[in-house]
């Protein structure tokens, strides 16, 4: 690999891959059934009691989610960290994480989940300088297609071709072809973190958006939020993912035209919605604090492997 993605080690054949709940507590079956996959794909997981212990709307207290991350991450053997289940959370562990980023930073693994992952992984990127992998729960990875379970696996055991993504169903918005790091997340979480010490440097970035159940004008305001702080400032690319939302039990998708708009990205920079990741079925891994490049006409994720 390239320097570009020199920090992401591959998962062996047989790999540990120890599971942490960073967020909600989960559904028992949902993540038995995630568990199941990763051990008939050929991987270990792990996890101990802490995983299932729930304190309201949390999966417990932020001290206990803090712990299993720095073990995780401690354990010499464990080649991957994997989150069970998004919600809400992850925030709250943030400045319990801030003292130990020497630590973390001696222990370099791939760090896997989306939605309210998105802090952890803001997090490991911009203060710990890991590249991790947007892709799904535990708790999603029995429900999501099978070109996206496959995509997870390949990518994580290092497969070439899984660093190439081709997004045949993305929309090209404005067209072109840029190159940067590839940043971002869920937008409601991301939005979560400015104006904290934690807020995410996105200057340079390819910068991937999603959400669900976030009906146009919050996406707007969020949005707004985002151009207002000044984060939009020097983004390269903008690839939208999944935006669906229910609209009198009918499920829609927020205009993405209408997300440009609001983001005040300048013309020349290229933007692709329907990438297909997010809160659906079709959850393809990428990774994130990687160098890539986003060719709108080819309808291209590509990052640089030898």
């Amino acid at each position: 690999m390239t320097a570009a993605i020199r920090r992401f080690r591959p998962v062996e054949p047989g790999g540990k891959v120890r599971v942490v709940a960073t967020s909600s507590p989960f559904d028992a079956a949902l993540f038995n059934a995630g568990i199941t996959f990763l051990e008939r794909r050929g991987m270990r997981p792990v996890y101990d009691d802490a995983v299932f212990a729930r304190t309201g709307y949390l999966a417990g207290d932020p001290d206990r989610r803090v712990a299993q991350m720095r073990d995780a991450f401690r354990d010499p053997e464990t080649e991957a960290v994997w989150t069970a289940r998004g919600g809400y959370g992850a925030l709250q562990m943030l400045p319990l994480l801030t003292p130990h980023i020497a630590e973390l930073r001696k222990h370099p693994k791939p760090f896997i989940g989306f939605s309210d992952a998105t802090a952890i992984h803001s997090f490991l990127m911009d203060r710990c300088g890991f590249v991790t992998v947007h892709g799904p729960n535990i708790t999603t990875l029995g429900q999501i297609e099978r070109s996206s379970q496959r995509q997870a696996i390949r990518l994580l055991a290092g497969e070439s071709d899984a660093f190439h993504i081709v997004a045949r169903q993305m929309l090209t918005v404005r067209q072109g072809k840029a190159e940067g790091v590839v940043k971002g997340g869920n937008l409601s979480t991301l939005v979560s973190l400015v104006g904290t010490p934690w807020e995410p440097e996105l200057k340079g970035s390819i910068l991937f958006l999603e959400d669900v159940a976030e009906v146009p004008y919050r996406v707007d305001r969020l949005i707004t939020q985002l151009r207002l702080a000044g984060k939009f400032a020097g983004v390269r690319g903008l690839v939208l993912g999944d935006f669906t939302y229910n609209d009198r039990r009918t499920e829609r998708s927020v205009d993405p035209e209408m997300i440009v708009r609001s983001s005040g990205l300048p013309a020349t920079v290229p933007v692709v919605a329907n990438f297909p990741a997010g809160h659906g079925e079709r959850n393809m891994a990428f990774l994130l604090g990687a160098v890539a490049t986003l060719d709108t006409e080819a309808k291209t994720l590509s990052y640089q492997v030898r």
